[in-house]
């Protein structure tokens, strides 16, 4: 999917999102920097199981609160581009997630027909966000039930696994712990939904690392998705190892779909991704759905 020029200015895309998922940005009140966002997902409640003869009038909705904030190790040269832009929310992002969930018009026949679900009590799917940044749309589906592995560079995974832990710190497993993983094998026997963050630069060979560190050698991943990744003023060419990544996944798991979501821009280098993406090996097609 792709948000069209045509469709959205950044101000409007960006407006209209925020909008939605009750975004608010957290200023240091002496220096007016950012230090954190927070966001809540519609119908996500805080302690929904211990409310249930609440009204949803009376109900307060689950707000996450994100650091924005890099470790003093990891603040990047005077202007890294690239590590900046995985402290911004995107509009590419919450469009991402509202389709996933059905919160976008006209846009059920079309999840429908590329299988992408929701998790349920008895059926549980797994999702891998690739290049993820603050990882919002990965953390909303882990709210709505999935199992979710969030990954990004090593330099900012710190700020990353900070935020999932202290959100979520009976789901969250540490990056570091090698036998805690969100394997298929845990996943049967586990009622508890997990989310994680992990580093990964992209490659086949780094994917089937990851995927082997996770036990997910054979099975993979349910839904991937990535959300504004393809920048060439900002990234380059590194869309080449996304693909390259996108298509080791297919190859692990034919049935997995691939979401990437996103928002057109001048000499963005959309068309060549996508292009690309058309003749990988394991890609059976690649469709526009909104």
């Amino acid at each position: 999917m792709n948000l069209d020029e045509s469709d959205y200015s950044d101000t409007e895309s960006i407006d209209t999102c925020e909008e939605y998922i009750s975004f608010e940005s957290k200023r240091n009140p002496s220096t007016q920097l950012e230090e954190a966002i927070s966001f809540s997902w519609p119908g996500i409640y805080e302690d929904d199981e211990g409310n249930n003869d609440e009204g949803e009038e009376t109900k307060k909705l689950r707000k996450i609160v994100l650091s924005t904030l890099l470790e003093e190790e990891d603040l990047a040269p005077l202007f890294d581009g690239s590590r900046w832009a995985g402290t911004r929310l995107w509009a590419a992002a919450v469009r991402c997630i509202q389709f996933i969930s059905g919160h976008l018009p006209g846009t059920e026949v079309t999840l429908l027909d590329n299988g992408i679900k929701l998790p349920t009590s008895t059926d549980r799917v797994t999702m891998l966000e690739l290049g993820c940044g603050l990882g919002v749309p990965g953390i909303i589906y882990h709210l709505l039930g999935g199992d979710v592995v969030l990954t990004d560079q090593a330099d900012i995974l710190s700020q990353l696994e900070t935020n999932v832990v202290s959100n979520f710190p009976h789901a969250a497993i540490a990056s570091t712990s090698p036998n805690k993983t969100s394997s298929s094998e845990d996943s049967t026997t586990n009622k508890n939904r997990t989310i994680q963050a992990m580093p990964l630069s992209w490659s086949r060979a780094h994917i089937n690392g990851l995927l082997q560190q996770l036990g997910r050698s054979k099975v993979g991943f349910d839904i991937v998705i990535n959300c504004d990744c393809v920048y060439e003023p900002l990234y380059g060419k590194s869309w080449h190892l996304l693909n390259e990544t996108i298509d080791e996944l297919l190859k692990v798991n034919p049935q997995c779909v691939v979401l990437s979501s996103m928002e057109r821009r001048a000499a963005d280098g959309i068309d060549n991704f996508l292009e690309e993406m058309r003749n990988m090996e394991h890609v059976g097609s690649v469709e526009r759905v909104w």
